[in-house]
Parts: C-alpha cells; sequence; structure tokens
C-alpha cells in the first residue's frame, strides 16, 4: 500500500505542476498541514479504509470546502484592494489600509483554525497508522 501511496503522490505532484499560479499565490497557510486532505482524497482509493471512514473523510471535506473557497476568495479581493491602496499617490490615508491589513489577519486565523480541525478530524477518522501515512507522504512530497 505504501508502495502505491508513493507513486500515486509522484504522479499527482507531476501533475500538481499546472496549479493556477495566482491561486498559489494568495495562499500561502501557515503550514503544509493544509495539504493533508487533498492527499487522502487523491488516495481513497487505496489506503484500505472501511466505509465509515471513507464517509467521516468526506464529511470533513465537505464540511470545510465551501468555507475554504469563500476565504480565498475573500483573501484574494481584500489582497487586490490592498494593493490598489498602497499604489495610489494620492491616498495618503492609512485608515483603509489598516483595516484591510486586520481583516486579512482575520482571514489567516480562520484558515489556520480549519486545517486544524481538518487534521484533527482525520486524526480521529483515519487512525494512527494510517494518519502518519499520509503524514510521511506530505513530507516526501515537501522534499
Amino acid at each position: 500500500m505504501t508502495k502505491r501511496l508513493l507513486l500515486n503522490t509522484v504522479a499527482s505532484l507531476l501533475i500538481g505542476f499546472s496549479i493556477n499560479t495566482q491561486a498559489a499565490e494568495d495562499f500561502k497557510p501557515s503550514s503544509s498541514v493544509v495539504t493533508l486532505m487533498p492527499i487522502v482524497m487523491d488516495n481513497l482509493d487505496i489506503l484500505d479504509l472501511q466505509p465509515e471512514q471513507i464517509n467521516e473523510v468526506r464529511a470533513i471535506a465537505r464540511k470545510n470546502f465551501s468555507v475554504v473557497e469563500f476565504i480565498n476568495a475573500e483573501y484574494h479581493n481584500l489582497k487586490t484592494e490592498l494593493k490598489e491602496v498602497l499604489l495610489d499617490a494620492n491616498n495618503l490615508n492609512t485608515q483603509r489600509a489598516t483595516e484591510i491589513v486586520a481583516e486579512l489577519a482575520e482571514l489567516d486565523k480562520k484558515r489556520m483554525t480549519l486545517t486544524m480541525e481538518c487534521a484533527f478530524g482525520l486524526k480521529q477518522a483515519l487512525g494512527k497508522e494510517t494518519f502518519q501515512e499520509i503524514v510521511s507522504t506530505l513530507e516526501f512530497q515537501s522534499h
């Protein structure tokens, strides 16, 4: 199973180079742990999970997906607005820029909280051995 997981990971890495660069630039999570769910979802067929575990993993993914999409869109919009405010030679008022920075920080906090909740949910759903396999795959991809 580990060999198949590694082969699938290598294939995913090769495909992953075509990722939208703007989205990748906008989404800079605090930790690589945010990539746990994609690894699990890409490998559901080879992880030897019980039907209950698969249902739990899918529920975690569904719960977080729409929130992550909203956060990413809002983050991109705020970064765009901040860039406009900062590059406007006529704007000498820092108030809106300060507000945007605070909003970006709040979105980062939400991202990190979702990441934490997802990781702990996966730990519970997958069990120690399978979770460690996913972490090993993540570490392999990171190097």
